[in-house]
């Protein structure tokens, strides 16, 4: 069963901010991730969902990991 976890603590992002993150990690590495946000007038708050088993903190500890490594990919095709 898919559980979802909320970066709130990232603060805001924008709806292409989010639709952006969700098209780099949008079902990356072995925890398969689902981006999603909620929207409150403009103000989003990215959330991921996995059914991976582990720890909250462990699960977005290493989508950020995933997340850093996508942008040092992006930067060097560049």
């Amino acid at each position: 069963m898919m559980k979802e976890y909320c970066f709130s603590e990232l603060g805001y992002f924008t709806v292409n901010e989010c639709e952006a993150i969700k098209a780099a990690l949008q079902g990356k590495s072995y925890m398969n991730f689902d981006v999603s946000w909620s929207n409150f007038t403009g103000n989003c708050t990215l959330i991921i969902g996995t059914d991976y088993e582990a720890e909250p903190e462990e699960i977005k500890n290493f989508f950020l990991n995933v997340a850093l490594g996508e942008l040092v990919k992006i930067k060097k095709e560049r």
